[in-house]
């Protein structure tokens, strides 16, 4: 027979058991709202490619051909004062695109290194796109 202390337990137990249940699956509801209403991963490189904004696209253009460069060297190319080409390769560097470098006074940016452990194709993609330009404009 059961006394009362171990009545109690059970008790206790059953209704810890029935919130842990209550919490999970609230927790389950709100997850599938989460993944019903969140954007799907982009797997297209040139879709990711196009997630940079026209304005910095440049940029990362002028980068890309330069292989490792300061600002100055990006405004020749862009033909956009060195303060703006400072400001987006900034930009680039913060989202991942570009390596940034100091050595001396200046710095000098290039293309992310592909990490081969890495799933980010996001360094591959410009010279992608630049092949694909070539293509089409010969």
């Amino acid at each position: 027979m059961m006394t009362m202390p171990d009545l109690y337990n059970e008790t206790s137990l059953i209704e810890a058991l029935e919130d842990l249940n209550r919490r999970l699956s609230s927790l389950e509801m709100r997850l599938s709202r989460i993944e019903t209403y969140s954007p799907s991963q982009i797997d297209d490189k040139m879709a990711v490619f196009l997630t940079v904004p026209d304005s910095i696209r440049k940029s990362l253009f002028a980068v890309s051909n330069l292989k490792s460069c300061t600002a100055d060297d990006v405004s020749v190319v862009t033909g956009r004062h060195r303060s703006i080409e400072n400001k987006y390769l900034n930009e680039l560097y913060r989202g991942g695109w570009l390596e940034r470098e100091r050595k001396g006074k200046k710095i000098y940016y290039s293309m992310k290194r592909r990490d081969e452990t890495a799933r980010d194709d996001q360094w591959s993609v410009v010279e992608e796109v630049e092949n694909k330009l070539d293509q089409l404009l010969g």
